[in-house]
């Protein structure tokens, strides 16, 4: 809120401008490592299927994230000679050689950033290819519905489009929480890699990060999700039951007690879908 207000920025002693700018750069490191936590989990989860590490190092992406974002980035402190905000352009200037100032910003901010840009787009596209082939597995049976020992036709019909809608939409979460970093901080590393960058790159790189958060929103409410650990918490400090399963649990619930082959007409067993199938849980 700040950052918009020059004549509060240009009161500012040097060593709070050099706190803004760290605590700036350090936020967008965080959030790209946070969305490469994503991609980790993803990899052990769908690519790996390493569900025991998956669970175990979990628990620590956010402490992780946040305190790498602002370790790699905290040499704006100290490491260019002088950091001056000018209001014309409303941006931070590094008084420094400006060769060593690109080689400085690259080694503790961009390159993380580009980094972690390709790492999820790569994971975004494998993760894609992997739900591929499960969803092409479920269309071609979807003409020979599961058949499940005391569960009626017209349910089992049901069943079988609920677990292809179930796919689809855990496919779509998994690529578009990998593709926001990708949206929002493309145009301001091209813009940060070029030494004179044209102008609809440099008005693109100043608005698309401030869509991140609610790109985010977007993406959390039109497929809302909670892992189970911030699930735990909002229970803790609610002292409130937890929301009812969507159907796709519920259906899953059913079919749980009839796990023997024998009983289910298709490629695999209910349970074994289930168990192939990755669940992204953010």
């Amino acid at each position: 809120m700040f950052i918009f207000n020059n004549e509060f920025m240009s009161k500012l002693p040097e060593i709070n401008l050099r706190v803004f700018l760290w605590m700036m750069a350090g936020s967008t490191v965080t959030f790209v490592l946070l969305t490469v936590s994503m991609g980790i989990h993803l990899v052990l989860m769908v690519l790996t299927k390493n569900t025991y590490w998956a669970m175990r190092i979990q628990p620590y992406y956010e402490v992780a994230s946040f305190a790498l974002g602002f370790l790699i980035t905290h040499p704006y402190m100290y490491l260019f000679q002088t950091v001056q905000w000018v209001p014309t352009a409303q941006l931070f200037y590094l008084v420094e050689n400006v060769s060593v100032s690109r080689r400085n910003t690259w080694l503790i901010h961009w390159a993380w950033v580009f980094a972690g840009i390709v790492f999820l787009f790569l994971i975004t596209l494998a993760v894609n290819v992997q739900m591929g082939r499960v969803w092409r597995e479920r269309k071609n049976a979807s003409n020979t519905p599961e058949t499940v020992v005391g569960m009626e036709k017209g349910k089992q019909v049901e069943y079988s489009s609920t677990k292809r809608k179930y796919i689809r939409s855990v496919t779509f979460r998994l690529s578009i929480y990998q593709l926001i970093p990708i949206v929002t901080q493309i145009m301001v590393v091209v813009c940060n890699f070029l030494q004179r960058a044209p102008f609809w790159l440099f008005v693109l790189a100043n608005i698309l990060p401030t869509f991140q958060g609610t790109f985010n929103f977007l993406a959390y409410i039109v497929n809302p999700a909670l892992d189970q650990y911030r699930k735990r918490f909002i229970v803790f400090v609610f002292r409130r039951n937890r929301k009812p399963e969507p159907e796709f649990t519920a259906l899953n619930d059913t079919a749980s007690s009839y796990r023997e082959p024998s009983t289910i007409r298709g490629t695999e067993s209910l349970y074994s879908m289930y168990k192939d199938v990755p669940v992204m849980q953010i």
